[in-house]
């Protein structure tokens, strides 16, 4: 042993950490976590242990034991110790290891993203700090982030989220409203937080678009209106008129003509734009014969039934998102999760409907979340190119073929009929971490509690939520054709997205729309 500082009978020496005596320790529980091993083994023990001179020249430690430990385990057996005499009892020796542990504060987010920001600038990658401090890279790139970012800086010293949870925040600086609601998602239902962040993205997204829209037409000189509601007989749909002659009028023969106005609001399908004529019989117009059907308008609980699908269509485009951005990092591990063999016997045995869709598709959507290229006929299938590539990687691969068959069969017609098939699904994700939303709990048979405050944001102002009648049609056909490549091969494809629960209603509702014109789907945008 070598002594390089000595002051009153104290001596700093560099001890084998094999060698020495680990004295009794209040700590009955040593967590050796990785990432404090691989720093051991990277930079060796750096803060130096507290010990005794032990019989034999040994050493016996009485403060340290955990980085003694961490050295032998990582190989760097030289350890840097204070010698101090013994000449106190064990009550001393408990107070000075309850004070050392005590009052060992960790560093708080800030002033480690601080560090890494300072190692940034003396050169040093994402990469390389990573592998310096014993990080993920994904997490030393969002700490450098939220150093670039004050409003994020912020977040994380005045609201003591995490370095994600605060880079989505900033994303909503100037929105009051949602970063009150993402700040109260982080405190009190964290794992909901990535579902919370998507939806106000996705919403900020339509008032974005429909917000462009509306700044077209206002350039072209067209005005705007509220969506007319459904009893307004004085407005009506340009496909619900005609000239004099009979000719249907259309944007292509009409847009700026007499009484024209345009309205926007957001419907199941998103932002939809709809061109109107006011006082059409001022005008000289023709309304179109309709069957004799009466115009009804919906019950209460129709009413109620539509805007839930309209709700939840919307959060489920929304939950899809979060769900297959949590998928790729999920089958990136190296080991597989629990019960993953029995999943993909299940698949390969009784998914013959999923998994004949997925191969007919050579398995994009699994390539796509193992971040391997797309299929190109004349050339091998990426999945199996990436098996030989890694052995060790099958059950993985095998993992995200099952995954990737039942993601595919997945859209909004799930959380309304999710059959047997979709609820093992989704239990199995639950299984290995993933948080369901409260529109995906639905698929798994959990009814979410009614959400005053979100219903009232999603109400349109007007009492109709019939949707058009032509835009029905059109609906069911892109939709029926989508989603039939999706559905589990038992011939029956899903309903269309928007539409009633049932097909009496579907049918009711066509009719109601076809005699009413223009119903009020959802919220009126405006700017």
């Amino acid at each position: 042993m070598s002594t390089t500082t000595e002051a009153q009978a104290v001596t700093l020496q560099i001890v084998d950490a094999r060698e020495v005596v680990i004295d009794a320790n209040i700590r009955t529980n040593v967590k050796l976590d990785r990432p404090f091993v691989a720093s051991v083994k990277r930079h060796g023990v750096i803060a130096p242990v507290i010990g005794h001179p032990a019989d034999g020249g040994r050493v016996r430690i009485e403060d340290g034991q955990r980085r003694i430990l961490a050295a032998i385990e990582a190989e760097r057996y030289d350890v840097p110790a204070y010698i101090v005499p013994e000449n106190d009892n064990d009550a001393m020796r408990i107070v000075r290891q309850l004070i050392a542990n005590e009052h060992r504060a960790d560093l708080d987010e800030t002033e480690r993203v601080a560090a890494w920001r300072q190692l940034e600038l003396e050169g040093m990658s994402v990469t390389a700090i990573a592998r310096a401090v014993g990080e993920k890279p994904k997490r030393v790139k969002a700490g450098l982030a939220v150093a670039a970012s004050e409003s994020a800086t912020k977040e994380v010293i005045e609201h003591q989220v995490t370095l994600d949870q605060a880079l989505a925040i900033a994303e909503f600086e100037d929105d009051p409203e949602a970063t009150k609601r993402l700040r109260r998602t982080a405190q009190y239902d964290p794992e909901q937080f990535e579902h919370e962040a998507q939806r106000l993205r996705d919403r900020r997204a339509e008032r974005e678009e429909a917000e462009a829209l509306i700044k077209a037409y206002a350039e072209q000189g067209f005005q705007q209106i509220d969506w007319p509601r459904y009893d307004d007989k004085a407005t009506l749909p340009f496909r619900d008129l005609t000239k004099k002659d009979g000719t249907p009028i259309a944007e292509d023969n009409y847009l700026g003509g007499n009484g024209h106005r345009f309205a926007v609001r957001q419907a199941w399908n998103g932002i939809e734009v709809g061109h109107f004529v006011t006082d059409w019989r001022k005008w000289g117009l023709k309304k179109r014969k309709a069957d004799g059907t009466p115009s009804l308008p919906m019950s209460d609980e129709e009413k109620a039934e539509r805007r839930r699908v309209i709700t939840n269509n919307r959060l489920w485009k929304s939950a899809e998102t979060v769900r297959r951005t949590w998928l790729r990092n999920f089958l990136s591990r190296k080991t597989a999760p629990k019960n993953a063999t029995a999943f993909v016997a299940a698949t390969f045995i009784d998914g013959r409907g999923i998994l004949n869709n997925a191969i007919s598709d050579h398995h994009a959507l699994a390539s796509d979340l193992l971040g391997l290229p797309k299929f190109q006929w004349g050339q091998p299938n990426p999945i199996l190119s990436h098996i030989e590539k890694q052995p060790a990687r099958t059950t993985m691969a095998l993992l995200a073929v099952s995954v990737a068959a039942h993601e595919a069969a997945t859209g909004t017609h799930t959380w309304r009929r999710p059959g047997a098939e979709m609820e093992h699904y989704f239990r199995a994700l639950a299984g290995w971490g993933y948080p369901l939303s409260d529109v995906e709990n639905i698929v798994i048979g959990i009814e979410p509690e009614a959400d005053t405050e979100n219903d009232q944001e999603e109400e349109a102002p007007s009492a109709d939520e019939n949707s058009e009648a032509d835009d029905s049609s059109t609906a069911a056909g892109d939709v029926t054709s989508r989603e039939q490549k999706k559905a589990s091969g038992e011939g029956e494809p899903p309903e269309e997205e928007g539409a009633p629960a049932e097909a009496a209603d579907e049918a009711s509702d066509k009719s109601e729309a076809a005699s009413a014109g223009h119903p009020d789907e959802g919220a009126t945008v405006t700017v």
